[in-house]
């Protein structure tokens, strides 16, 4: 009996090694073509087979970087560590991913395991000198990036470490020289071609950015990510032709594709109805016909206080309601926005009507619930409205514009000293909120406290060196007061 026992429970174990064998075949193949999210599955299935192997551990983190899960990936490969310890694929990997993640005492601990006994291996060099630049130690990162370009003149992560630091120093035209000069003598790359864009982009430099970006295509002719962040930066410029001209490009290219015309309306909705042109935009929404642009075209028109235009634009996606429908997830945006188009053509009773139904639906909806505070403010009832934003605010207190009605209550009820603690309270919480200073400055200059208006501003594009606008804010302040 026990020899049978013996022989069963090794013809189990190998059978766990055999289905974890073909589970890894599996995964090198889907890992080949880059279908990242199968080659998981399958490796998933290896480890659940058999979890005391450092390889499938290293293989599911390398699927999971695939994938963009870098927390994943370093859960990963720390269960590589665990098994072997002198792993060098995870060491590098983890210091590379602590640098990422901010735990700079992690990242170096693990380039320097790799350090001492390789002392010139650019990669860890680079996380080393990484880590210096981000403490600030600017010599000592200095030091790192000479040595890398010492033990390789050609290499990219020096010449990029070398021109952070250069523009840490103040030196931004300098630092632009040495990308330059570097891609000339060595050639383009996509991390070099990255780095001169944000020099360019932290110079306000349109055209070089322009081209910078048109060097990127080039290299990356599939990617979608790079190429809405320059129709991000065209908002930004003030350019929302060329904008347009990006998005009917990609819209021609992929058409159809509803996630693509998710985030152009998530990129309308950041740039906002001032910086979108809202007439170009009505064209392009109806060459494409779809719902979603529709009713973002619907939100910019009520931005724009166009309340009838808005009306007509969302009409159609509200008509099943007065046929008895109930709301719906799909339809609750529209109805909000209606609702404010409504309000605006001084149909009250109706929008309120409104509010109440989608609020009876979805109790905590922010956008519901900011829509009938909005509503009750201009219908003079801040009773209801103070109700309403003290909840807002409560429940969603990183929402900016339920901040902002709060203290606008306070104002009206002439509650000066409530007001002021709303906006202060609201600004020390939102640090990095551009709308949330530009309301802040508003209410201070309205108040006569210029200068305490200049330390805030002065104080956010501290805070927030790569915040447009927060600098623009800044800028309009400066020249208002002739500072």
């Amino acid at each position: 009996m026990v020899a049978a026992a013996i022989l069963l429970a090794l013809a189990a174990c190998g059978s766990s090694e055999q289905k974890a064998a073909k589970a890894a075949a599996r995964y090198d193949v889907y890992y080949a073509k880059r279908d990242y999210y199968s080659a998981r599955v399958e490796i998933g299935k290896a480890i659940a087979a058999q979890d005391d192997m450092p390889g499938y551990w290293a293989k599911l983190a390398r699927a999971q970087l695939g994938l963009g899960n870098y927390l994943e990936a370093y859960d990963a490969y720390a269960r590589v560590i665990e098994l072997d310890p002198k792993d060098e694929e995870a060491i590098q990997a983890l210091a590379e991913l602590s640098y990422s993640g901010g735990s700079f005492k992690d990242a170096e601990r693990f380039a320097d395991q790799i350090l001492d006994a390789q002392p010139r291996s650019l990669r860890m060099l680079l996380v080393k000198g990484s880590v210096h630049a981000a403490r600030r130690e600017l010599s000592e990162a200095r030091a790192v990036a000479d040595r890398m370009l010492t033990i390789d003149p050609a290499n990219e992560g020096g010449a990029i470490l070398l021109a952070r630091l250069v523009n840490l120093d103040g030196e931004r035209t300098q630092a632009i020289s040495i990308l330059e000069k570097s891609i000339a003598k060595d050639g383009e790359s996509t991390p070099k071609l990255l780095a001169l864009l944000d020099l360019y982009l932290a110079d306000d430099d349109l055209r070089r950015s322009a081209r910078t970006y048109a060097r990127l295509f080039a290299l990356m002719p599939g990617n979608v990510d790079l190429r809405l962040d320059y129709v991000r930066m065209l908002y930004e410029q003030g350019r929302p032709d060329r904008a347009l001209e990006m998005l009917a490009r990609l819209t021609r290219r992929y058409p159809g594709d509803t996630q693509l015309h998710q985030r152009i309306v998530d990129i309308w909705t950041e740039a906002g109805s001032a910086a979108v042109d809202v007439d170009r935009v009505r064209r392009f929404v109806n060459l494409q016909g779809d719902p979603q642009m529709k009713v973002a075209l619907g939100h910019l028109l009520l931005d724009q206080k166009r309340h009838a235009e808005a009306a007509a634009m969302l009409r159609p996606f509200i008509d099943p309601l007065a046929k008895g429908a109930a709301i719906t997830a799909t339809n609750v945006e529209a109805d909000v926005l209606y609702a404010g188009a409504l309000s605006g053509l001084g149909r009250t009773a109706e929008a309120l009507a409104l509010i109440d139904r989608i609020l009876a639906f979805d109790a905590g909806n922010p956008r519901a619930l900011h829509m009938r505070v909005r509503i009750s403010i201009a219908a003079g009832d801040l009773g209801r409205g103070l109700r309403d934003a003290q909840i807002l605010v409560r429940d969603n207190p990183a929402m900016a514009e339920g901040r902002i009605e709060l203290a606008e209550i306070y104002v009206r009820r002439n509650e000066k000293v409530l007001a002021d603690d709303a906006y202060a309270g609201a600004m020390n919480e939102l640090k990095d909120d551009p709308t949330m200073l530009a309301a802040y400055v508003a209410h201070l200059l309205r108040t006569g406290r210029d200068s305490t208006a200049l330390d805030i501003a002065r104080r956010f594009t501290t805070e927030n060196p790569r915040s447009r606008e927060g600098w623009r804010e800044r800028a309009r302040l400066c020249i208002r007061l002739s500072d």
